[in-house]
């Protein structure tokens, strides 16, 4: 593939990527991306064969970018230290206002026209995945006591990824986000 294809393809991508993650899938044209790539509306067809197939994509390389930070945890750090890594991370991220991939599940899943939508699958599929890693992370803590087990381990993942979404909630509205230092207190509540 030349440069010229590659470049257009990732315009196109960064260009949905963000108009779906501020204004949601359902008030995101194929227009919209079009005049927010800077590119003609067969370049666009060239690629994609309709919002839903770039849709998915997109959330197809979102997972590819969660898995890079997951794997880019400290091998040597126990669980803990794997746990608050992430989650700093991922307030970083959120609050670089480069990183849209918690805004966009954010509104992808609020919106209920998605419903009976292969995007809905796929949001579903990395929702699924998402929570895994996080319940693997959680349940090595519990095995070496690490963290309080007055909850259950569902309650303990639901807990760190509402607290995050919470987080990418806060900045959407308000555009103020929790500092680092409160991820201390939310492993300290676990």
């Amino acid at each position: 593939m030349s440069t010229d294809k590659i470049t257009t393809r990732q315009k196109i991508i960064n260009a949905a990527k963000n108009l779906f993650a501020s204004h949601g899938y359902s008030r995101t044209s194929i227009d919209d991306i079009i005049t927010a790539a800077g590119i003609t509306k067969g370049a666009f067809y060239h690629y994609f064969k309709s919002k839903e197939t770039i849709c998915c994509e997109i959330i197809s390389s979102m997972q590819d970018e969660y898995q890079n930070i997951f794997d880019s945890l400290p091998k040597e750090a126990n669980p803990l230290k794997k746990l608050k890594s992430l989650i700093k991370q991922l307030i970083e991220l959120n609050n670089s206002g480069q990183w849209v991939n918690s805004e966009l599940v954010l509104r992808l899943s609020l919106e209920t026209e998605l419903a009976q939508t292969t995007i809905k699958e796929n949001l579903d599929a990395f929702g699924k995945w998402n929570t895994e890693q996080y319940r693997q992370l959680i349940t090595q803590c519990r095995e070496l006591n690490l963290i309080s087990k007055r909850l259950s381990v569902q309650q303990q993942t639901d807990f760190v990824i509402n607290f995050l979404a919470g987080n990418t909630w806060s900045k959407t509205i308000s555009g103020k986000s929790i500092d680092e230092e409160m991820t201390d207190y939310i492993i300290s509540k676990l």
